[in-house]
């Protein structure tokens, strides 16, 4: 299918990477060229970024070729300078000096991480700490189990959870204070989704409102190429094929999974999406798709609709606006909200 983007990509890179060169291709949109560069042409660049591969294609009208180009550049170039502010393993950036001032001192910040932890509080509220950024101690517990091979003790998750709490992350007019030491800030399930929707933001001052942003399987589509919809599509999360595709519009679609990073126990499979509730993996979900209208809200609400379970998770949806999701479960059984159908591997909107 011409011009079909996968969702839920596996991660480009591990953290630390170098910085990156970046490439751009502009070639004529469709099969064989069918446009030809009369009729304008897809821009396209890639960049490791923030532990992934971010990706840009930018729909050019005739002659605007290299302003698209320089655009996908800066929009790139956007995700880089947030990654510097958000990033809790880049020792210089705000997020570090929060975790590292736990407990004690307020810490100046950028509006953009403000803003973040603004939205991250919201969908901590609506989904009743089911989705919490202050999760770090946790994550990295949980991630330290899957490079041994082993479960955490019982011990252990107890001390991680008493560093767990939304409610702790204080805001001081243009600072930021941790509640308690040892508490630490991680953007690791919103981040990607919020850099999606600062890249928009960058290329449309550039005067381009026609695109698809791809945070390493987080989508942000804008307008048309050519006046035809982006065609998207969505992975099985345990099949390796695709379980639909989707010409859904305006949106962001987001994918929270089990498939990528798992422990295997005694024959029992643990994924890497930790209810911050109860310390444990989440259980009884295979994937979650969520279709926003901003990728910093599909990215948070895709791990907290994880978290809580098709049936409080639906609910939730059900309640909030301009959002729609679908859940795979572990038996294989789909179920979606009322406005979201997938029939006939189509992914499509429900009037």
């Amino acid at each position: 299918m011409t011009g079909l983007i996968a969702i839920a990509v596996a991660g480009y890179a591990a953290r630390g990477c170098g910085e990156p060169s970046g490439s751009v291709a502009a070639r004529p949109d469709g099969p064989g060229s069918e446009l030809g560069t009369d009729a304008g042409a897809v821009v396209e660049a890639t960049r490791p970024l923030m532990g992934t591969l971010f990706a840009v294609k930018v729909w050019a009208p005739p002659g605007r070729g290299p302003a698209a180009a320089e655009a996908t550049h800066a929009a790139l170039d956007a995700v880089g300078e947030l990654e510097g502010r958000i990033s809790s393993w880049q020792a210089g950036s705000d997020t570090a000096k929060i975790n590292r001032a736990a407990g004690r001192a307020v810490v100046p910040v950028h509006p953009q991480l403000r803003e973040l932890l603004e939205v991250s509080a919201r969908w901590a509220r609506r989904t009743k700490g089911a989705f919490d950024v202050t999760g770090g101690a946790l994550f990295e517990l949980w991630g330290r189990a899957r490079e041994r091979g082993t479960l955490p003790s019982e011990q252990a998750i107890r001390a991680g959870l008493a560093l767990v709490d939304h409610r702790g992350v204080e805001l001081h007019g243009d600072g930021v204070r941790l509640s308690r030491a040892g508490m630490k800030l991680g953007f690791g399930s919103v981040g990607k989704g919020f850099a999606a929707d600062c890249a928009a933001e960058r290329l449309r001052d550039k005067g381009f409102a026609d695109f698809v942003i791809d945070a390493g399987g987080d989508l942000l589509v804008s307008g048309s190429r050519n006046d035809r919809p982006w065609q998207v599509g969505v992975r099985d999360p345990r099949r390796g094929r695709l379980l639909a595709t989707a010409q859904l519009g305006e949106c962001a679609i987001a994918t929270s999974g089990d498939y990528e990073q798992f422990l295997i126990v005694d024959g029992e499979r643990f994924g890497h999406v930790i209810d911050p509730r109860n310390g444990w993996p989440a259980r009884g979900v295979s994937s979650v798709v969520v279709v926003a209208s901003s990728a910093a809200d599909a990215d948070a609400l895709a791990t907290g609709l994880f978290v809580l379970g098709p049936d409080e998770g639906l609910a939730l949806v059900e309640r909030a606006s301009s959002v729609e999701a679908l859940f795979v479960l572990e038996g294989g059984e789909v179920r979606a909200s009322q406005g979201l159908a997938l029939r006939d591997d189509i992914l499509e909107r429900v009037q």
